[in-house]
């Protein structure tokens, strides 16, 4: 609009250029229609504009509830889908247990019927063995009449019994020796120490074990090798004694070897020598 009275205004100055000073006196008379013309048309434009911001705002009112009836559609359509898709996983999962259901029950038929059949055969098997009963007596009264009777052999087992036992090799390898302290030239009297002694008297000494006996080629005992020192058996000097040299005593429930040799004079003999036994 301002280009448009800029214009009007030019174009009344140029004419009053043109007509010369007689017209300039007074130029009211033509300028007022072009400002009226000019007003007119800025007063259109400003109404065109106008209607175009209302076209504008109405089309954009018409957009905006258009876009919101669209998104509640759009909800409504995705409630629809997640509605419809969990009544589908429902269905599903129905068939799904029903089927499971089923499948158990078949199964559990088969077991049952698998474990009557197996019942069926078991039956006659068990019978079997009452069957062959007289069979089996038969035969082996058979068999006992073929048989001959076997008469047990006279091995010339040792007089031994509970009151009087026997004594084993074992044992007498864990027995222990003690020494009476007498004077090795005391003679030994194993009658004397059974009515005499109730305990074991405070001056005997332990101071070797058996560890072994020895045999002669008639099987006969002929010696013992004892263990003098040493500490369960290690370091300890081997000694080879004859079976007069210890004697098996018992002193109240304790049953051990003793003798009338000292320790340093049992420690003084020669070590025993491997070579000399059997192995």
């Amino acid at each position: 609009m301002k280009a448009f009275v800029i214009a009007a205004t030019t174009f009344t100055l140029t004419g009053l250029a043109v007509t010369g000073p007689a017209r300039a006196q007074d130029p009211a008379p033509q300028a007022a229609p072009a400002a009226e013309a000019g007003g007119a048309q800025g007063t259109k434009l400003g109404a065109e504009l106008g209607a175009v911001i209302e076209a504008g705002k109405d089309a954009a009112a018409k957009a905006g509830t258009k876009a919101e009836a669209a998104g509640e559609a759009a909800a409504e359509a995705a409630g629809d889908i997640a509605q419809s898709t969990a009544e589908k996983a429902a269905r599903a999962a129905a068939e799904a247990e029903a089927a499971a259901k089923e499948a158990g029950a078949a199964a559990a038929a088969a077991v049952d019927e698998e474990l009557d059949r197996k019942a069926n055969i078991a039956k006659p098997a068990a019978s079997a063995p009452e069957a062959a009963k007289p069979a089996q007596e038969a035969a082996a009264e058979g068999g006992a009449a073929a048989k001959p009777e076997v008469v047990a052999p006279d091995v010339r087992p040792p007089a031994i019994s509970e009151a009087e036992p026997g004594v084993l090799a074992s044992w007498i390898t864990s027995r222990r020796i003690w020494t009476t302290n007498e004077p090795s030239s005391t003679p030994w009297d194993d009658s004397a120490l059974d009515t005499a002694l109730t305990a074991r008297p405070a001056t005997w000494q332990d101071i070797a074990k058996v560890d072994d006996i020895v045999l002669d080629d008639q099987g006969q005992l002929v010696g013992y090798i004892a263990d003098i020192g040493g500490f369960l058996g290690i370091g300890a000097k081997k000694v080879l004694l004859g079976t007069e040299a210890i004697h098996l005593i018992q002193i109240g429930s304790e049953r051990f070897y003793a003798t009338n040799f000292t320790k340093a004079e049992l420690e003084a003999l020669p070590d025993f020598n491997p070579a000399t036994v059997l192995k």
